[in-house]
């Protein structure tokens, strides 16, 4: 019997923990985070969402993120006029 591992993208989180079952608007910011949302929209719309370890961390590693975290779906990305995105 073989098995397939899923790969998702990852979003890492500042300041926020996101617990299955929740609706919360994110504001995005960081070059990566933006395209990995825009990919994710053309595909599947599923993210993973993981807080990070530091805050002021501007490119988390994968030891600067925690290792638990929740897959999500987004159901909108909205693109804000300053380059962020907001997306919910």
């Amino acid at each position: 019997m073989s098995s397939k591992a899923n790969l998702y993208p990852v979003l890492p989180l500042r300041d926020i923990v996101v617990f299955p079952n929740m609706v919360v608007p994110l504001f995005v910011g960081r070059e990566k985070s933006v395209k990995a949302l825009e990919v994710v929209m053309s595909e599947d719309k599923e993210i993973l969402l993981s807080s990070q370890i530091d805050a002021t961390d501007d490119d988390p590693s994968s030891e600067g993120i925690y290792k638990v975290g929740v897959l999500a779906n987004v159901l909108q990305l909205l693109k804000l006029p300053d380059g962020q995105s907001k997306c919910w």
